[in-house]
């Protein structure tokens, strides 16, 4: 399986190897980082577009042996969608608030797990997809998005036992999280606004940076090895 969404992703790594290094005061690959590890300013802003719901849909469809998915919808305005294809992977979209909600959730493979919450007040949106295949990866994504604003999530790996979590709270966070190999780990979190990361893992067994943005930043980090 390769969808157009990590078709996305996997172009955004070509961006995150082309950027220059630079060398930051809170430089996240400073201590603790397996591999080589670089930090960059972003060079161009981080854009995912898609529709606005006018009214609440829910779309699963399921190929393959014991996969399960979920969708919980509480209001009005919010479209979600989960494709599987494979063997024992679980999916689970929660949507709620009376903001708008857009979801796309792509996975295939063995053991695989999707969770994503989505939260968003009045005038307020949250836009994520995420996509991965393997065997016993995992991605969590939790968005709660403020009046007025929106936030947006990209998520894509392939490997095997690979963890990716993300916490977006506030308003016009974005970001764009990508992991190739095995036993890798991401976390991520985006607190207050205007906040922008893209960031690449490409090798196996590599170190968790566990990044927070607090408000207006903006990040591109890569970090490899030879694992792959």
């Amino acid at each position: 399986m390769r969808t157009h969404l990590a078709r996305t992703a996997i172009a955004a790594t070509a961006l995150a190897f082309g950027s220059p290094a630079v060398h930051a005061q809170n430089n996240p690959c400073a201590e603790g980082a397996g591999g080589g590890c670089t930090t960059a300013a972003l060079s161009q802003p981080i854009e995912l577009s898609k529709p606005e719901p006018v009214r609440s849909s829910a779309y699963i469809s399921q190929i393959g042996e014991a996969n399960s998915a979920t969708i919980t919808q509480d209001s009005t305005r919010q479209a979600a969608s989960i494709l599987q294809d494979g063997t024992r992977q679980a999916a689970s979209a929660i949507q709620s608030g009376d903001g708008t909600a857009y979801l796309e959730i792509d996975q295939a493979g063995l053991l695989n797990t999707i969770v994503v919450r989505q939260s968003a007040d009045v005038g307020g949106g949250n836009i994520a997809v995420a996509a991965q295949e393997g065997q016993a990866n995992a991605i969590l994504l939790d968005q709660s998005a403020t009046a007025g604003s929106l936030n947006t999530a990209m998520l894509a790996q392939q490997g095997i036992g690979n963890r990716m979590q993300l916490d977006q709270a506030g308003s016009d966070n974005r970001a764009e999280l990508l992991q190739l190999g095995d036993s890798n780990t991401m976390t991520a979190t985006q607190n207050g606004s205007a906040n922008q990361l893209r960031w690449v893992q490409n090798g196996s067994g590599l170190s968790d940076l566990q990044i927070v943005q607090s408000g207006n930043q903006a990040m591109s980090i890569t970090q490899t090895n030879g694992g792959t």
